[in-house]
């Protein structure tokens, strides 16, 4: 298969080592910005007058929408995993091909939704099956702290997309006023954390937060479950007339079916939040510090050893 010359300039951007964006199309319906982030990621923007519906394509690829400061409507695709970077390029092509030949711009936005629902087969997500019971634990306590902790100072589809775990992304959570969050939901009697890579904790000035979360029965007073969680967060985003499109694309990611019987009839009850400052002293593994070659690390946290790194302890049941 030959190259067309998008994915040649394109190889170009990414061999030269230098991020940003480049109209590359300047006579297409629809601008087309190709490129790559500070990491050196593929990346590609297409900036619209009207405002584009959100395609879910894949846990590789992270999908934003945006209205920037002058009006228009911005979809945004990185690559999160290089391995599949000609993958990506050609889907980009199809893209920009298959659209230029449109009489104008609602037209063009129309066949880019053609070329996306024709690659979802091969870019979907795919189900994971039923969570494990410290999966199901862990989805349970982050939309606990989305409805108690980040819709508090904010509006609930602002701390649904702020919420970035289940798009693959290493933090659970980031949001401009405050910086990132990890979340860590434990049993009452685990004694440590465990840290699933690198990257977790490699952020300065991170918050830690520690949701004890203990497993119970529905006749509890202030028990819920994964089901019960998410009827209240849709109920919070109606009530605002926000819709559910991100709440909905994180579930499917993360492979959730509310149907299953195994998350209807388990229950959780939040007893106690703990909150850590991640700093250049807090005891962990990061990225930033190991030597090349080395990646995909886990490690544990002794819970123990970081009382001097807590900030604050919270009963909340």
């Amino acid at each position: 298969m030959s190259d067309t010359q998008l994915i040649t300039s394109w190889r170009g951007y990414l061999a030269g080592g230098t991020a940003g964006l480049h109209l590359y199309d300047s006579v297409h319906p629809l601008q087309i910005f190709i490129g790559t982030t500070d990491a050196g990621a593929p990346r590609m923007v297409v900036r619209t007058q009207t405002k584009p519906v959100k395609p879910i394509l894949s846990n590789v690829v992270l999908v934003e929408r945006y209205e920037d400061k002058s009006g228009k409507w911005n979809l945004s695709f990185t690559l999160q995993d290089r391995k599949f970077d000609e993958v990506f390029l050609r889907l980009a092509d199809d893209v920009h091909a298959r659209s230029s030949s449109a009489a104008n711009e609602p037209m063009a936005l129309d066949r880019v939704g053609v070329v996306f629902d024709e690659w979802r087969r091969l870019l979907k997500p795919r189900p994971k099956g039923l969570l494990t019971m410290e999966e199901l634990r862990g989805l349970v306590g982050e939309l606990w702290l989305i409805l108690n902790e980040f819709a508090a100072s904010r509006p609930t589809s602002a701390a649904i997309e702020g919420w970035l775990g289940p798009m693959g992304l290493p933090q659970d959570f980031w949001y401009a006023s405050d910086g990132f969050h990890e979340a860590k939901s434990i049993g009452p009697s685990t004694s440590r954390l465990r840290i699933s890579s690198e990257h977790q904790l490699d952020e300065n000035d991170l918050q830690l937060i520690v949701l004890q979360v203990a497993t119970t029965d529905d006749q509890t007073v202030g028990a819920t479950n994964l089901p019960s969680l998410v009827a209240k967060v849709r109920s919070s985003l109606a009530e605002a007339a926000a819709s559910a499109e991100g709440l909905d694309e994180r579930l499917l990611r993360l492979g959730v079916d509310l149907s299953e019987s195994f998350y209807q009839d388990t229950w959780f009850l939040p007893t106690r939040k703990s909150i850590y400052k991640v700093g250049p002293d807090f005891p962990r593994i990061a990225a930033s510090a190991l030597s090349g070659g080395i990646s995909r690390v886990t490690y544990q946290l002794e819970l123990v050893d970081l009382e001097e790194f807590k900030v604050a302890t919270v009963e909340v049941s």
